[in-house]
């Protein structure tokens, strides 16, 4: 992984939306409920967090922005409404069924 301020999302592109998950999954919705299956609900939400700050962050040049940081193995549009479009999507299905998500345990005291 590259130096990133966004690790979350970093690690959801790299290791889930890898060169071979067109292999693995049906679709980018089998790809991100995957996610949901094996990750931790605090890692989740914090995921979410982290798109909605790169939203915030990139309000023009999206596109291009995230191509060179992530350089992501989908296609997310051929300009920044639709990469825009893409990361929501992808947003909005971790965020409706973030509950899924398996709860870490707690600490020992």
């Amino acid at each position: 992984m590259s130096d990133t301020s966004y690790p979350a999302l970093e690690q959801l592109l790299s290791a889930y939306f890898h060169q071979d998950w067109c292999d693995d999954h049906n679709t980018e919705a089998d790809v991100l409920a995957d996610y949901l299956k094996s990750t931790w609900r605090d890692e989740v939400i914090w995921t979410i967090e982290q798109i909605d700050r790169y939203l915030r962050d990139h309000p023009t040049n999206l596109l291009e922005a995230f191509e060179r940081e992530f350089t992501p193995m989908i296609a997310t549009g051929t300009n920044d409404d639709e990469a825009q479009a893409w990361l929501r999507r992808a947003r909005d299905q971790l965020q409706s069924d973030k509950e899924s998500a398996p709860v870490r345990p707690a600490s020992p005291s």
